[in-house]
């Protein structure tokens, strides 16, 4: 019997280490930062350190750290001086921050439906969507999975377009031997508390080998002034913000970052491990890693196939029936970007800024409209994804192969063994809704 019916369940509550795994070197190194920021002076020696280490684990000439990977998204973004009137393309499937780091730099987003198999933006997709206002592409490293690389930089290259990497999921992964934050010509990550490198709070990584941009990042980071190594002038030279990160999130994160490489490894033995386990289960399609990359799994993202169970029943109530079962079971699926991104009503009232700003302020192309079903690829992800990962189904340490067999047991009692109840559930939901 299926624990949602009384039976008991796979997993206890104790089965899975929450995400991240916190040491007494990551304590040490949080009390140190402590007390060596007083008296607050900026730069801290913590972000210091912290910028330095990234930078060698990338192979950037320049690394800069920020409050939010939704910062120095808009760091990369701002450093290229992509402005009003500008036209930047950007996955339909990601989080908004992928879109909306272009909108702070008052240039209009354009969606690219994604691959039906790495669900990371897709290079045929993307020409078709090129106009003469095209700046850039956002390349977002979706789930832990870095995007097809090569296609998007010899695109770049024949449109003279400058490619931003969206690495915030998937820090330790690496595409044909390279590092997730060098992988394009500018790249913002991540440090929020729940990636898989963690500052435990908010954070954010931008990197570069363009000295310009690399300058005009430090200026948006402090207000649009210059301090680094030169007494402050209060002169803001460009729009800035204040996108500095505090030193005992760097302090942890750079701890954190010494365990990186050891912490992918197995965030990727894991999830290779269960994709395995999951591939003779029918109803639910485990992610594929490409040749050349490396997938770190911040999301394990599965879709549900109620058609491969036989099963004539919506799509929705299928999933919702899968979910609710499993997490009975003890393993916490949930659903993640519930539509396109266009489709948010961001996107569809277009407000922006204010009377339609950015569209509508006279730099750009009139007449943009958001189609959500123009992204038919998207659309169907966003109809059957259900995702474990994050913190509170890590697939990073401590966890091991045996809450993957766990994990494993629970999918096939679900679907293979209680296959009767599993679609008795479904159609109590599709008649609810």
């Amino acid at each position: 019997m299926l624990a949602i019916n009384g039976g008991t369940p796979v997993l206890d509550e104790n089965a899975i280490a929450p995400w991240p795994e916190v040491t007494d070197a990551d304590r040490e190194a949080v009390l140190r930062a402590l007390d060596r920021s007083t008296p607050w002076r900026w730069p801290m020696t913590d972000v210091q350190e912290l910028e330095a280490a990234w930078a060698e684990h990338t192979g950037s000439r320049f690394a800069v750290a920020a409050n939010s990977g939704t910062a120095a998204l808009h760091m990369a973004v701002a450093a290229t001086t992509i402005g009003p009137g500008d036209e930047v393309l950007v996955p339909a499937d990601t989080f908004l921050a992928s879109a909306t780091c272009v909108l702070q730099a008052n240039a209009v987003p354009v969606f690219v439906d994604v691959d039906p198999v790495t669900y990371t933006i897709d290079p045929s997709e993307i020409e078709r969507h090129i106009t003469p206002r095209t700046r850039a592409i956002i390349a977002v490293d979706l789930n832990g999975l870095p995007a097809d690389y090569d296609a998007l930089h010899a695109i770049a290259r024949k449109h003279n377009l400058i490619i931003v990497e969206d690495g915030a999921q998937a820090h330790g992964a690496t595409y044909r031997g390279r590092a997730v934050g060098s992988l394009g010509d500018l790249a913002g990550c991540s440090l929020n508390g729940s990636k898989c490198l963690s500052a435990l709070s908010e954070g954010g990584l931008f990197t570069t080998n363009n000295e310009e941009w690399h300058q005009n990042a430090l200026r948006v980071l402090m207000f649009g002034d210059e301090i680094r190594g030169k007494t402050r002038a209060y002169n803001a030279r460009i729009m800035g913000w204040n996108y500095r990160l505090h030193s005992l999130a760097a302090a942890f994160a750079r701890s954190q970052l010494e365990r990186l490489p050891a912490m992918s490894e197995v965030r990727s033995e894991n999830g290779n491990y269960l994709a395995k386990s999951l591939t003779d289960v029918p109803g639910v399609r485990p992610p594929t890693v490409p040749e050349g990359s490396t997938h770190v799994y911040f999301f394990f993202p599965l879709m549900v196939e109620p058609e491969a169970l036989g099963l004539d029943v919506p799509v929705d109530a299928f999933r919702c029936a899968v979910k609710a079962a499993m997490r009975a079971e003890g393993v916490p699926l949930d659903e993640w970007q519930r539509m396109p991104v266009p489709g948010q009503t961001l996107f569809q009232e277009m407000r922006g800024y204010g009377r339609g700003c950015p569209w509508t302020c006279g730099h750009a192309a009139q007449g943009t409209r958001y189609d959500p079903d123009a992204y038919p690829v998207t659309r169907d992800i966003c109809r059957r994804r259900l995702v474990l990962g994050s913190s509170t189904s890590s697939f990073g340490p401590p966890n091991g192969v045996d809450l993957m067999n766990g994990y494993a047991e629970a999918f096939h009692k679900v679907l293979v063994e209680h296959r009767a109840e599993l679609a008795e559930l479904t159609t109590r939901f599709a008649t609810a809704h």
